[in-house]
């Protein structure tokens, strides 16, 4: 065949190619968009949200920016890449091609869309290392999510390119018999025995060698970038240095996903730069250089960039199997998960160093083509690439093994400024070299924290008029909480109480909210003050009539922001399996971090009305920042990058109210990730070091194998144990203590008995604290059934709807009013404590007085070693131990 005839046959076969990829994309974007209203494997909630922006913050940005780019990009360089490829080259390897150049392209279409995200909402309080580390982070998640799509659009395409080729072959030996009918001679390769229509299924009427060259002319590994004037296999040394980054900035919002491994970054960054080296020049080698022998230089290049980021997925794989081997894989569903964030990380250390190697293997090959002189310099280049990349690393990883000086040293002026009241010291954070930092007192004794979640100062939107929302908050029931041993109740509180009208503070509610304090300090109860929302505001409820596609449900509007701080942008009020994933409310949170028409600036400042009134407090453990924010349009640049400057936000609004008052001095700061953790068990989180108060605490809600989203499909993706894992790793990862301000379970106690078990067990062992939801709940309360008889999911239960108390059940009773220190002097070193009788052993080290609740009326029977001077005083419910404590010691109550 002619060799205008052979380009026909390429640029058929391109357009088969690339135009399946765009339709296949186009497809499966939809049907997610679709079946999916999370946006979490989705490109986002679009069908919902429309085609066109309607403002600066609408999701449909993705439409007009992250679509076109990822569809357009993929059929574009997939049209490249076939029309680049050897004659002769097999389907699998368009299929490799398709594959890896979806991933690369979905990757840098996110980072478009996040880059103006990010311009929209602006660069103040943002700081440059955490957000780039989480965009990296991030955008590598979205390429591992198309790196798992990937084989249905590939694996058309490359069968669309089949196809193609059989066509063609079926053409050429059509046109070869008719040549023959006419006598002419049959030109070697259209006799239906080489080129397209040998085995190989390359393109027609071209001749195939053994070598896979063409024309006789053998092709060696590595042939086709020779021919563009490039050698890009020095560049695969710059692998480990893109790990080493990967890992850094996976560490930021990812810390969930992996445990420790010895040696730590160094270790796992030198790992995965050596397997990531060796898989790339091997599959650039082998693989894929073969099939360039008509590579022009972008073409070459663009692929050395899908082979560096195939290579660094590969070089994760192993770290994934070693960090299982080592700390376990979870169980469940979990290493799912765990394996997809992994994926995520490769695809990001494969751009990262394709944006050094690729500029300098086009660079090296400019100077070889223009300087034949520069052949010398060449190879010194060449030969330094390795170590250089090695001293990447190391240059890379040495800034992350030492901790932050801001984080590291605490100090305790401000805490011991505050007066004790009623036995309550001001809270904050020990440190201590080689060892978690945990929650402690004003005397370096640490402190659990364990109590109930108090409701009854939200401002609920009411179901049914007929039936109160929430029961009055009184002082008895702050002496029952104290039957139970509890020592905090998380307050949750409503910004729509607080300030209905911008700038207007109902004083009547902060009164009420001091007196819930006070009452709750009277009896030994530290309070967290929290910023309660379910569903952004009460605001949120669907208009009547409002219909909903498949799989949804009109929204009703729960708690939370006042009326005036509530923008939706007109976005459907329709919740996707369950209230909180609903695109006007993602949109109202969307706007809350944006700070649009200044109203995260409002939260902001109406935490610091809070902090002033309570800044001389020690009865006020600290301030929970925001209850289970929404994931936004965007998760991950929403719900991570963003979500982590409203809270830096409002913790220096805080500071600097707290500063101003006379005996005041710093709370903790208790922040959450987004309410996908609460649903997953696990989520992107802000960034490692988006705000730089030593005084945070990590505060997820853990209720994997209670509420989680998988629990209703059926399955576990996250076990109880596996949970705690996750937060603890998280926790670590920021250098902050852990406190769980939410768990539980509801339903049928018997159910639940064996996992509520569980989860005590587990935070007995992890020596750990913890808020239960709820202490009593009123029959109108939005999340209940409307149709139940009880009201359910409490500590303190009612029938429903005569609000008759019932009894609690026995063993939730038992265990919550378990045996546990309430403050213990240095650091505890285990801790166990029956959930069915009074026996509790516990063991630690350092100097001051031991505070132990034990329940029970009988008197209790102590022995240990290191203690002096026990101590046991009856109180309601139980007793009170104290001992002095000096060096180690050990305590049993039976």
């Amino acid at each position: 065949m002619p060799l205008a005839d052979d380009q026909r046959g390429g640029r058929l076969l391109a357009g088969l190619a690339s135009l399946t990829t765009a339709l296949v994309l186009a497809v499966l974007c939809a049907a997610l968009g679709y079946a999916d209203g999370t946006g979490l494997f989705a490109p986002e909630n679009w069908l919902d949200a429309g085609f066109v922006p309607g403002n600066a913050t609408s999701p449909a940005w993705a439409t007009v920016v992250f679509l076109p780019l990822l569809i357009g990009g993929s059929a574009l360089a997939v049209h490249r890449l076939v029309r680049a490829a050897a004659p002769g080259a097999r389907a699998r390897w368009v299929f490799g091609g398709v594959w890896s150049s979806l991933v690369l392209v979905a990757f840098l279409a996110k980072l478009a869309y996040s880059v103006l995200l990010l311009a929209i909402a602006g660069p103040d309080g943002l700081h440059i290392f955490p957000t780039a580390g989480a965009l990296l982070a991030e955008c590598g998640l979205t390429g591992a999510k198309y790196a798992a799509f990937g084989p249905l659009v590939a694996g058309l395409a490359a069968s669309a390119y089949r196809i193609g080729v059989w066509r063609l072959r079926r053409a050429a030996a059509g046109e070869g018999a008719g040549r023959r009918k006419a006598g002419e001679g049959v030109p070697a390769g259209e006799d239906g025995k080489s080129g397209a229509t040998g085995e190989t299924g390359g393109d027609p009427g071209v001749e195939k060698t053994a070598g896979g060259g063409t024309n006789g002319e053998r092709t060696e590994p590595g042939a086709g970038a020779s021919r563009a004037g490039l050698d890009p296999v020095a560049g695969f040394a710059w692998l480990p240095a893109g790990a080493a980054v990967a890992l850094q900035s996976g560490t930021g919002v990812f810390a969930w996903a992996a445990g420790p491994i010895p040696g730590g970054l160094l270790t796992t960054a030198l790992v995965t730069g050596i397997v990531s080296v060796l898989a790339g020049i091997g599959l650039w080698r082998r693989v894929v250089s073969p099939g360039l022998t008509r590579a022009r230089t972008g073409a070459t290049l663009w692929s050395l960039a899908t082979t560096l980021t195939a290579a660094g997925v590969l070089g994760f794989a192993p770290l994934w199997i070693l960090d299982g081997l080592l700390n376990g894989f979870g169980g469940a569903l979990f290493p799912v998960a765990s394996g997809l964030v992994r994926i995520a990380e490769g695809v990001a250390a494969g751009v990262c160093a394709g944006v050094v190697c690729v500029p300098w293997v086009a660079e090296l090959a400019w100077r070889r083509r223009t300087e034949p002189s520069a052949e010398r310099s060449l190879a010194w280049v060449v030969r330094w690439s390795p170590p250089v990349a090695v001293a990447a690393v190391f240059a890379l990883t040495a800034g992350t093994l030492t901790p932050d000086p801001a984080v590291a040293a605490v100090g305790t002026q401000t805490q011991t400024a505050g007066r004790d009241r009623s036995g309550l010291l001001p809270l904050t954070v020990l440190r201590e070299d080689g060892q978690s930092p945990v929650i402690g007192d004003s005397e370096g004794r640490q402190v659990l924290l364990r109590g109930v979640n108090v409701n009854q100062l939200i401002d609920y939107g009411q179901p049914d008029p007929a039936k109160p929302t929430v029961w009055p908050l009184k002082d008895s029931d702050y002496a029952l909480m104290e039957r139970y041993g509890f020592d905090v109740q998380r307050l949750a509180l409503s910004w729509s109480a607080l300030e209905p009208k911008r700038g207007v503070f109902d004083e009547a509610y902060l009164a009420r909210i001091r007196t819930a304090v006070d009452q709750a300090a009277a009896h030994g109860i530290h309070t967290v003050l929290d910023m309660h929302q379910d569903t952004f505001s009460k605001y949120v409820s669907a208009a009547p009539g409002t219909r909903c596609r498949a799989n949804a449900s009109p929204e009703f509007g729960n708690d939370g922001a006042p009326k005036w701080a509530t923008r939706t942008d007109g976005a459907k009020a329709c919740g996707f399996l369950g209230r909180d994933l609903s695109p006007n409310v993602q949109q109202a949170f969307t706007n809350l971090y944006n700070d649009t028409d200044g109203i995260g600036t409002a939260f902001a400042r109406t935490w610091g009305r809070l902090a002033k009134i309570f800044a001389d407090d020690p009865a006020v453990a600290g301030y929970d920042l925001l209850n289970e924010p929404g994931p936004g349009n965007a998760p991950g640049v929403t719900s991570s990058i963003l979500l982590g400057r409203l809270y830096q936000q409002a913790i220096t609004s805080i500071r600097a109210a707290e500063s101003k008052v006379a005996g005041g001095f710093h709370h903790l700061v208790f922040f959450e990730p987004s309410i996908l953790w609460s649903v997953l068990g696990f989520d992107t989180t802000p960034p490692a070091g988006f705000a730089d108060d030593p005084l945070l605490v990590f505060s997820p809600h853990l209720y994997s194998e209670s509420i989680t989203m998988d629990q209703g499909l059926g399955v576990t993706l996250t076990s109880i144990e596996q949970g705690y894992a996750t937060a603890e790793r998280t926790a670590r990862a920021y250098g902050a203590p852990l406190w769980s301000g939410e768990w539980g379970w509801f339903g049928e106690p018997e159910d639940f008995r064996s996992r509520f078990d569980r989860f005590l067990e587990r935070q007995n062992s992890d020596v750990l604290g913890s808020a239960i939801w709820v202490w009593k709940k009123a029959c109108g309360d939005p999340q209940n059934d409307p149709e139940a008889t009880t009201s359910g999911g409490g500590v303190v239960l009612y029938t429903c709807p005569g609000g008759k108390p019932l009894a609690s059940p026995a063993f939730e009773t038992t265990a919550l009013s378990q045996a546990y220190p309430r403050s213990a002097p240095g650091r505890l070193s285990s801790l166990r404590s029956s959930l069915t009788e009074r026996d509790l052993r516990l063991a630690g080290s350092g100097t001051g007085t031991l505070d132990v609740w034990v329940p029970g009326t009988g008197r209790p029977e102590a022995k240990g070693g290191g203690l002096k001077g026990i101590r046991l005083t009856e109180q309601p419910g139980g007793w009170r131990l104290t001992a002095h404590t000096s060096g180690r010691y050990t305590l049993h109550v039976a």
